[in-house]
């Protein structure tokens, strides 16, 4: 592990040096200018492919590499960006090129070890696994294949079937191809009643008990196990009626696909593997089974979070409109979208999911979210209440909903509904926070709001948003020097707060501190974007300086 490991390193540092050289910023702009036209210089090549590997691009760097090369290093780059960018063949061809090295880095293994799973040459990828240490990822894949060449040459002993010896949802999959799925049921059972699933996995497990016509325990793992982000109506009134991967009994390449998927996973909640490697066992899955919608989207989710927008959004394109990941890819899409600030796309697509999808509880909390920031607070009110009439008082829909209603002046009908919060929860810190604040800026209750803030500041100390709240409630009960000890505090954690700069401002007024709070203020304007604010505090300044 440790070797396989130093070596993704190596790699990564050929993709940010070349040739003893760093790549500026100067350089990657002349990179940038450089793709697309015909490029002499292997230098220049290089230069070029390292800076999209770098961004997290390996397709741009496969494309730039797409000619003939006989330079090591750029040959070295070229297989990386193949095989991360799942093109396994080509990236095989380039490993038998680079053969001298082969025995330094098991990365040229991987290629040849997913063709020969394709073409079910497994005794050749058992000799791989003997000789070279390509992690846990492939070594749990060896039981799975093993098991389906004994069904397969039909010597598993019927009664290993039925004993309780406890199996994962891998194998009853490959047990089903050969038995009846009725002497598997006992296996599948404790899988439903013990295991805890990812999304893929639950829907191949839907998939044997639909074919099993136990269409309760069908049911009910679409309904209560499966994410609300799931169109779980059309899931389970479609189920049949399309040629999906669940419904059907799965092949080896299919099971062997979602195993290598939920290594990535595991991988990534382990933080043994780095992103690209997390990108090759994906694009594996892809290879074994491209109606893998899930891998799809986990790569959306990678180059999202690698920035690499534009290539998540391919991904999620590719997921169609009768995949059971269709409305979870287009809620992707629609945060990425946000992210973009591209907001007449996020609207018109927010508006168009909502007609597609009216009672989802995700589209209806964006749909509030959205009016909500354009200070459409009515519409945003009635949204939470449907949202509440659908699926019941959750703390966070509870809390959006009362701080809504604070917004358009119902203060009183807020805060029944925030003590209504504390009670079932009275450590939800941001309750405490929201009600302290507001009874402080109200100058109510002030011994209530000092109370409130330092239970939520017993929970969460170094919050500064918490220590700004009591800060300001502190100054209201006219105790300064208590207050200014509070929010030089907060504006330690939050130097930026336009807000909290403004109440320290004022603190050091009420202390004598005159051109201190000058200092504060004028801050706060620097960091302020509300120009209504930002007029209010310049008039502070006009007056005391």
């Amino acid at each position: 592990m440790v070797n396989f490991m130093i070596k993704i390193i190596f790699f990564f540092l050929l993709a940010l040096n070349a040739t003893g050289c760093n790549v500026t910023s100067k350089n990657l702009k002349i990179n940038q200018n450089n793709f697309g036209k015909r490029i002499s210089s292997e230098s220049a090549t290089y230069l070029t492919a390292n800076y999209y590997i770098s961004k997290g691009d390996a397709y741009t760097a496969s494309k730039i590499l797409n000619k003939k090369i006989e330079d090591l290093k750029l040959l070295e780059l070229k297989f990386f960006s193949n095989l991360v960018s799942g093109n396994f063949e080509l990236a095989n061809e380039i490993s038998v090129l680079l053969a001298p090295d082969s025995k330094k880095n098991n990365l040229y293994y991987l290629p040849r070890y997913i063709l020969n799973i394709k073409k079910n040459k497994f005794n050749q990828n058992f000799d791989v696994l003997e000789q070279n240490n390509l992690t846990s990822s492939f070594n749990n894949l060896t039981p799975l294949i093993k098991l389906w060449i004994l069904a397969e040459q039909n010597k598993i002993d019927s009664n290993l079937i039925s004993n309780n010896k406890r199996r994962s949802l891998h194998e009853l999959l490959i047990l089903e191809n050969f038995h009846r799925p009725e002497s598997l049921k006992k296996i599948a059972v404790k899988i439903y009643e013990t295991e805890n699933l990812n999304s893929n996995d639950l829907l191949l497990l839907a998939g044997f008990f639909f074919r099993l016509k136990d269409f309760e325990r069908f049911r009910d793992i679409i309904r209560a196990k499966l994410s609300d982000k799931f169109d779980k109506k059309y899931i389970i009134k479609n189920f049949s009626f399309h040629n999906n991967i669940f419904y059907k009994l799965p092949t080896l390449n299919t099971i062997l696909a979602s195993k290598i998927h939920d290594n990535s996973i595991l991988n990534n909640r382990e933080n043994e593997n780095s992103n690209s490697y997390r990108k090759i066992l994906l694009e594996m899955s892809l290879y074994l089974c491209p109606n893998l919608d899930n891998a799809k989207y986990s790569l959306a989710e990678l180059y999202n979070l690698e920035k690499t927008n534009k290539i998540a959004l391919e991904k999620l394109e590719t997921i169609t409109s009768n995949s059971f990941f269709f409305l979870p890819s287009n809620l992707k899409k629609l945060s990425i979208i946000k992210s973009l600030d591209i907001e007449n796309n996020y609207k018109d697509l927010l508006f168009k999911y909502k007609k597609r999808w009216p009672k989802n509880k995700h589209i209806l909390y964006r749909l509030a979210n959205y009016y909500k920031s354009k200070k459409q607070y009515y519409k945003s009110i009635k949204v939470y209440q449907k949202i509440i009439n659908i699926y019941g008082e959750s703390e966070k829909i509870l809390f959006l909903y009362a701080s809504n209603l604070d917004k358009i002046g119902k203060w009183h009908e807020a805060k029944i509904l925030f003590f209504k919060l504390l009670k079932k929860n009275p450590k939800n810190t941001y309750t405490l926070n929201y009600v302290s604040y507001k009874l402080a800026l109200k100058n109510q209750d002030l011994d209530l709001a000092l109370n409130l803030i330092k239970k939520a500041l017993d929970l969460d100390p170094n919050n500064g948003y918490f220590l700004d709240t009591i800060g300001w409630t502190e100054f209201k009960r006219k105790n300064y020097k208590k207050a200014s000890f509070y929010l030089e505090k907060s504006i330690s954690i939050l130097p930026k707060s336009s807000e909290v700069l403004d109440h320290l401002g004022d603190c050091y007024l009420m202390l004598g501190r005159k051109r201190e709070a000058i200092f504060e203020w004028k801050k706060a304007i620097k960091y302020e974007r509300s120009r209504r604010l930002i007029k209010i505090i310049q008039e502070k300044v006009r007056k005391y300086e």
